[in-house]
C-alpha cells in the first residue's frame, strides 16, 4: 500500500535580493589555455563569444567530505580550464585532461547547491549547480536494464544515456517501515523530467511520484510485509542523452516537507512545527516540534540528524507575530502594528484572514506576501479594505513572483484592513504565507545582465549596473564593486535620481597587471549610516535569464587582435571528403601573425566532423575544413562554429592565447560524395578457418591521390583479418581478402564497414561501404 502524500505542491524558486554580508573572494592568477571553444558574450557583444559554457557535470552531486572525479561537459572546454568555486570548503587541482577534474568537498562545507565555473583569464562560464549531500552516494551511469541492489540510506547519480532507458533498483524494505524516494534534475540543469515507480515482488505498481516542492518527482511508500522491492525510474517522454542525469535520494529517515511558523525574527530562539515523513517523537512520523536559534537576518538550514534533507526558513528583521483564528470578518480582524510580519496559512477551505492596521494620511504602508516564493503551493490574492469593507485594491501577482506586493498611501486617518485568500479557495497546513506590514520603507535592487566581464591592462571600462529604487532612500547611496583583485580600483558612483536607470561603474586597471581572474560582487551601500546598510547585486547571464548569482567573473584579458567573419550563404560541400570553409579575417593594425581556426558547436546531429584549420601570417582570409558524414542526407543543412586563437603578450609581457568565436555559422547543403565504392559480394556467408575475397569497385567525381583501402574501425572486430589495397590513380578496382581463423570467435551475423582514403589538394576524401558476414 502507499502512504498518501501530506500534500501535493507545485515547484517554486525564491528569488529575491537580501540585504546581506559580504565576503571577500580569492583570485586565480596564471589560468593558462591552450584550444578551447566558447559561448558568452561580452558585454559590448562587438568581440562575439569569449566564455566557455558548462552543459552537464557527472556526477551532479557528491557526499560531503569525499573526492570526486567530475565529469565535465561543455561548450569546448579550454585545455587548461580550472574548476572555481564561489563557496568555501571546495577545492580542485589543476586537471592534466580537459574534461575531468577532482573535486574535494571537506567536512563541514555546506550541505545544499554550490556554483561552479569552468574559469579562464579571459573570462569564466556561467555558474553551473553541483549539490553536495550528507548520505552515502553511488553512481549509475549505464544504458543496462539489470536491476541495481542498494543499501539505504543513499544518493544514486544517475544518467540515462540513451532513449527509453529504464533504471532499476532493488531495496530490502520490512513491513512497516516507510520509504521516501525523491528524484532532482531542476536544481542540476538536468533535461530528465523523472517519473518514478515502484514495484511490489509480483512486479505490480505499489506507489507512483508525485511533483513536490522538495523533489522533481517524490514517492512515499510503507512496506505492507518484508521482501525486496523494486524502484523504477525514467524520463516522461523516454527521453536519454549525455545531460539527462539526476540524483536519486532513497532512505528510511526523515525527510521534511515543510515547517510552522516559516520565518522567526532575527537573533531569537523558538520552536518550530515541523512536517514530513519518518519524523521523530509520537506519532505517524509526520510532525515533530524542533527548537532553532537564529542569527542575523537570511535564511537559516534547518536539517534533522539522519535526515536527508533540509529546509530553509525566512529570517526577518522585523518583529513576528503568528495569525490568531478567527478573523475571517472586519469584526474579527487581528489588530497588528507595523512593522511587522504574520505567519499565517489557510487553515480550510475558503478561508479568509483579516488583519487591521492603523493607516495616517499621506504616509506609505508597504503589504508584501511571500508564499509561492517561499515554495508553498499557496497562490495568494490580497486586498485592501476601509472600515465598511469595500475593496479599495486587490492585487493578485505582481510582474516577478505570484506573490502579490503592494504599497499604499491612506488619504486619512484611521483603520485599514488587509484582507487575504487563497484564489482558489484551497486551504490546509501546507497552504501557508508571511505578510509583511511596513512603513513603506525605501528598497533598492541592483542587476547585472553579464556573468563574465573583460577589463584591460592600463584601461578603464565602465560596468553598466541596473538600479531599481522603490521610494528613493534618504542619505547618501553608492554603487561600488568589492573583492577586487590587485591593480584593479573602481570609481564608486552615487546612486541615479531617477527611480529605474543604469549606473555605468568605471573599473580601471594599472598598467603592468598581467592575466589574473576572479569572483567579486558589485554593491549598492549607504555612505552615511553605522553600521553601512548593503545590498548585493545580482548577477545574470543576460537580461532574460531566470537565475542569478551574487558574483561577478572578472578577468583581467589582454585585448584580441583580430575579428572572424562568415559569411550567411549556404555552400554546397560533398559527402565525407573535406571542405575547406572560408573564414574573414579583421586584423588590428600592427598584427599580422599566424591565426589557428578551431571548431566551435558543430552540428548536434553528429553529421559534421570539423578538423582545424589557419589564417596564414599576414591574410584577410582563412579556411576550417570540415567533413559532412555518410549519415547526413542530400539535401539537408549541416551547421558548424569557427574560433581563432593567437598568442600575444598580457599586461605583464606573458604570453598568453586569446580567441574570437565568429557570430553566426558556417552552413553546408550536404551534396554527393566525390568518391563512391561498392563491394561484391555484399553479404558473405563462411565459417571459421575459411577466407572470402571481396571485389572493390571505386568511382571519382574528381581527379585526386591513390586510394588506399581497408576495413574503417579493425579494432572493433578482434579476430577478423582484412588485407589492404592501394589503388593507383588510373585504376578503379581492387581486391580484398577476408580471413576467418580457425580460433578466433566471431558473432554469428555482423557488419563491417569498409573504407576508401585520398587526398585532394591536400584534404581528405572518404568513401565507404558495408559487408554482411554470417557463420554457417
Amino acid at each position: 500500500m502507499t502512504a498518501s502524500p501530506r500534500n501535493q505542491r507545485r515547484p517554486g524558486r525564491a528569488a529575491c535580493l537580501l540585504r546581506d554580508e559580504i565576503q571577500p573572494l580569492c583570485f586565480v592568477r596564471g589560468l593558462a589555455i591552450l584550444t578551447f571553444v566558447l559561448s558568452g558574450l561580452l558585454a559590448d557583444g562587438s568581440q562575439g563569444q569569449t566564455t566557455p559554457r558548462i552543459d552537464c557535470l557527472f556526477p551532479p552531486g557528491a557526499q560531503r567530505g569525499t573526492e570526486t572525479t567530475i565529469a565535465v561537459q561543455s561548450e569546448f572546454a579550454p585545455a587548461a580550464c580550472r574548476l572555481v568555486f564561489a563557496s568555501p570548503g571546495l577545492t580542485s587541482p589543476d586537471a592534466e585532461v580537459t574534461d575531468r577534474f577532482l573535486l574535494r568537498a571537506a567536512p563541514d562545507t555546506s550541505l545544499g547547491s554550490h556554483e561552479i565555473r569552468l574559469a579562464l583569464p579571459q573570462g569564466g562560464s556561467a555558474p553551473f549547480p553541483f549539490l553536495l549531500g550528507d548520505l552515502p552516494e553511488q553512481i549509475h551511469d549505464t544504458e543496462s536494464t539489470e536491476p541495481l541492489e542498494v543499501s539505504l540510506p543513499v544518493t544514486i547519480n544517475g544518467r540515462l544515456a540513451a532513449e527509453r532507458t529504464l533504471h532499476h533498483f532493488h531495496v530490502r524494505l520490512t513491513a512497516g517501515q516507510q520509504l521516501v524516494a525523491a528524484a532532482t534534475t531542476q536544481a542540476i540543469n538536468s533535461s530528465v523530467d523523472p517519473l518514478l515507480q515502484l514495484l511490489d515482488a509480483q512486479g505490480v505498481v505499489a506507489a507512483e511520484g508525485f511533483a513536490h516542492h522538495t523533489a522533481d518527482a517524490l514517492m512515499v511508500f510503507r512496506a505492507p510485509a518484508d521482501g525486496l522491492y523494486t524502484i523504477q525510474l525514467r524520463d516522461f517522454q523516454l527521453a536519454g542523452g549525455p545531460q539527462h542525469v539526476y540524483r536519486l535520494t532513497l532512505t528510511t529517515g526523515p525527510w521534511l516537507d515543510d515547517a510552522f511558523p516559516p520565518g522567526l525574527p532575527e537573533n531569537s530562539k523558538a520552536r518550530v512545527t515541523l512536517h514530513g515523513w519518518n519524523l521523530p517523537g509520537q506519532g505517524d512520523g509526520s510532525s515533530c516540534e524542533h527548537e532553532v536559534a537564529t542569527g542575523p537576518a537570511g535564511r537559516l538550514a534547518v536539517r534533522l540528524p539522519g535526515g536527508a534533507n533540509e529546509l530553509s526558513l525566512v529570517v526577518g528583521h522585523d518583529p513576528e507575530t503568528t495569525e490568531a483564528e478567527p478573523n475571517d470578518t472586519i469584526e474579527q480582524a487581528m489588530p497588528v502594528a507595523g512593522p511587522v510580519t504574520i505567519n499565517g496559512r489557510f487553515s480550510q477551505p475558503g478561508d479568509l484572514d483579516l488583519y487591521q492596521v492603523m493607516g495616517v494620511k499621506g504616509e506609505s504602508l508597504a503589504f508584501d506576501v511571500a508564499a509561492a516564493d517561499l515554495a508553498f503551493p499557496t497562490d495568494a490574492v490580497l486586498a485592501i479594505l476601509d472600515p465598511t469593507g469595500k475593496v479599495l485594491r486587490e492585487i493578485d501577482d505582481t510582474r516577478t513572483s505570484r506573490d502579490p506586493s503592494y504599497r499604499y498611501a491612506p488619504s486619512s486617518d484611521g483603520p485599514l484592513y488587509v484582507q487575504l485568500r487563497e484564489r482558489s479557495d484551497r486551504g490546509g497546513e501546507a497552504y501557508a504565507y508571511r505578510l509583511s506590514i511596513t512603513g513603506g520603507q525605501p528598497s533598492l535592487a541592483a542587476t547585472v545582465d553579464v556573468s563574465s566581464f573583460p577589463v584591460y591592462a592600463g584601461e578603464t571600462t565602465n560596468l553598466p549596473v541596473k538600479v531599481e529604487q522603490i521610494d528613493k532612500p534618504t542619505g547618501a547611496w553608492e554603487v561600488t564593486a568589492i573583492g577586487l583583485p590587485p591593480g584593479v580600483t573602481v570609481e564608486s558612483q552615487p546612486t541615479p535620481a531617477k527611480p529605474t536607470d543604469t549606473v555605468q561603474l568605471p573599473l580601471t586597471v594599472a598598467p603592468g597587471v598581467g592575466s589574473i581572474a576572479g569572483l567579486v560582487q558589485i554593491v549598492v551601500r549607504s555612505t552615511d549610516r553605522e553600521p553601512p546598510v548593503s545590498y548585493t547585486a545580482q548577477i545574470r547571464e543576460s537580461a532574460k535569464a531566470t537565475t542569478s548569482s551574487p558574483h561577478l567573473w572578472l578577468a583581467v584579458s589582454p585585448h584580441i587582435p583580430f575579428k572572424l567573419s562568415v559569411g550567411s550563404a549556404i555552400l554546397e560541400a560533398p559527402q565525407l571528403a573535406a571542405f575547406p570553409f572560408p573564414v574573414d579575417v579583421e586584423r588590428e593594425e600592427g598584427f599580422d601573425g599566424q591565426i589557428l581556426l578551431l571548431p566551435v558547436e558543430p552540428d548536434k546531429r553528429g553529421t559534421v566532423v570539423p578538423l582545424t584549420g589557419l589564417a596564414e601570417a599576414g591574410s584577410s582570409t582563412g579556411h576550417l575544413p570540415l567533413i559532412i558524414q555518410k549519415e547526413a542526407t542530400e539535401g539537408t543543412t549541416q551547421r558548424c562554429r569557427v574560433m581563432g586563437v593567437v598568442q600575444v603578450l598580457d599586461g605583464a609581457k606573458k604570453s598568453v592565447p586569446v580567441f574570437h568565436v565568429a557570430s553566426g555559422n558556417l552552413s553546408m547543403g550536404c551534396a554527393p560524395g566525390r568518391l563512391v565504392m561498392n563491394a561484391e559480394p555484399a553479404i558473405v556467408a563462411w565459417q571459421p578457418g575459411e577466407s572470402r575475397q571481396i571485389t572493390v569497385q571505386l568511382m571519382r567525381r574528381v581527379a585526386m591521390d591513390a586510394i588506399q583501402i581497408g576495413l574503417k574501425t579493425p579494432e572493433s572486430h578482434p579476430g577478423l583479418v582484412c588485407s589492404q589495397a592501394e589503388v593507383a590513380a588510373d585504376q578503379d578496382q581492387a581486391t580484398l581478402t577476408l580471413q576467418y581463423p580457425a580460433g578466433a570467435s566471431l558473432p554469428p551475423r555482423f557488419d563491417i564497414v569498409l573504407q576508401a582514403r585520398s587526398e585532394r589538394e591536400g584534404l581528405p576524401i572518404y568513401a565507404e561501404t558495408t559487408v554482411r558476414l554470417e557463420t554457417r
